[in-house]
């Protein structure tokens, strides 16, 4: 009788199988991978999130300082001159002045008080920048309406368009890119 007692306890006090516990750490394994797969998503656009804001920023106050007086000016153009656009590079992170290039121009008019405070916005920007994928700021000013013997003396209107071009993670380009119209004469 007393082993028709244990019989039952024996049979109710199993533990589980090799297999089951296999498939329990199987299935925990998957699960654990694919949240792993959705942190790292998610680092990733947050990373691109901040990046994105921290140049559309930087565009818009490059923007904002290009567009006073004759916007042309501040990259050294001359009134016969169809176009002209400066760009930046940088090439290492942090904010060392040998990051970016060109280097910091001497003088202390506006045209190139402008230009250094722009160049000065890209080097103390965050944005990532190597040798090989550099993060670049280019200014560009053209005259509209675009003709025949149009130029910066005969336009009514300056175009000004600012891109800045970096890379995610070494891998991934991205691009902004700002256009206002810049109005030199008050139509008649």
């Amino acid at each position: 009788m007393l082993n028709d007692a244990t019989g039952p306890r024996r049979a109710r006090m199993r533990g589980f199988s090799l297999a089951e516990v296999l498939v329990a750490v199987a299935i925990m394994g998957v699960i654990i991978l694919a949240l792993f797969g959705l942190v790292t998503s998610g680092v990733r656009q947050v990373y691109g999130g901040k990046k994105m804001t921290e140049a559309s920023t930087l565009t818009e106050s490059v923007m904002q300082r290009a567009n006073i007086n004759k916007p042309q000016d501040l990259l050294g153009a001359v009134d016969a001159d169809t176009t002209k656009n400066i760009s930046w590079d940088k090439t290492a992170p942090g904010n060392g002045s040998a990051a970016v290039t060109p280097a910091v121009e001497t003088g202390s008019t506006l045209p190139v008080t402008t230009r250094n405070a722009w160049r000065t916005l890209l080097l103390n920007s965050e944005l990532p920048g190597t040798p090989a994928h550099p993060a670049r700021l280019t200014v560009t000013m053209d005259p509209v309406p675009t003709g025949a013997g149009l130029n910066f003396g005969t336009a009514s209107m300056v175009r000004i368009t600012v891109d800045l071009e970096w890379w995610e993670w070494g891998t991934r380009p991205r691009r902004i890119r700002l256009q206002t119209l810049n109005l030199r004469t008050v139509p008649s």
